[in-house]
């Protein structure tokens, strides 16, 4: 009997206090980007994506033409497609990619999931603003995200995204996992970049499994 009364009186400070975590979270974030947009610095840095079947490392130069340079393999050395994979990787690399991002400070639904004396970590839902790709734009509601924050000097530590179930996209195609998850590492200018992605995907397309693995680095950032 007095379970239902007590749970109806705290839903009320419950509704409080998430309002109240959320609107901090949305404020640390904001306070992040602004942060991180004011000491923005056009770095020269070392790129490398791994794959299961291809290691390719590179040079950006933000004062080279093209920026994104290969040093291995040798260019002459990939097929047609992987050239055309490359060019088109090459084409939209706009230089380090920030963790404290505009595009991040779009997301909704932020909730607390957890804290310490230094950190937050909240949930939240990605929006097709929040996301840079513009191919997985397309199913960002199917997404769910996890953020963590620094509590001083606002900045973000890691960031995760996935999809919490299996789902089509199109006709004949299943994505059943699909997981990306950021590693943020201190710049010369002490905010935080993307130093380590780590993207899984399982997928069935066209009677076809796909089980693909990438890790991408960046790292060796200095003024060009």
């Amino acid at each position: 009997m007095l379970r239902p009364i007590i749970l109806a009186l705290a839903l009320p400070a419950l509704v409080v206090a998430g309002a109240a975590a959320q609107q901090a979270a949305v404020t640390a974030l904001s306070e992040a980007a602004a942060a991180t947009a004011a000491a923005q610095a056009p770095y020269a840095f070392d790129f490398e994506l791994q794959t299961s079947d291809r290691l390719w490392r590179a040079r950006f130069d933000p004062d080279a033409q093209p920026k994104l340079q290969l040093l291995q393999p040798r260019r002459e050395e990939l097929s047609n497609d992987e050239r055309t994979a490359f060019d088109r990787m090459a084409q939209n690399m706009e230089g380090v990619s920030w963790c404290a991002s505009d595009n991040l400070a779009r997301v909704e639904d932020v909730r607390l999931l957890r804290e310490d004396e230094t950190s937050a970590t909240y949930s939240f839902q990605p929006t097709p603003e929040s996301i840079r790709g513009e191919q997985a734009r397309r199913f960002a509601h199917r997404l769910r995200g996890e953020l963590t924050i620094t509590k001083s000097n606002p900045d973000v530590i890691r960031v995760r995204m996935f999809t919490p179930r299996a789902f089509n996209p199109m006709p004949l195609v299943e994505v059943q996992h699909f997981n990306v998850l950021i590693q943020c590492v201190t710049a010369p200018n002490g905010r935080r970049y993307a130093g380590e992605t780590v993207t899984d995907i399982r997928a069935s397309a066209f009677g076809r499994d796909i089980n693909e693995r990438s890790v991408q680095r960046i790292r060796n950032l200095s003024a060009p």
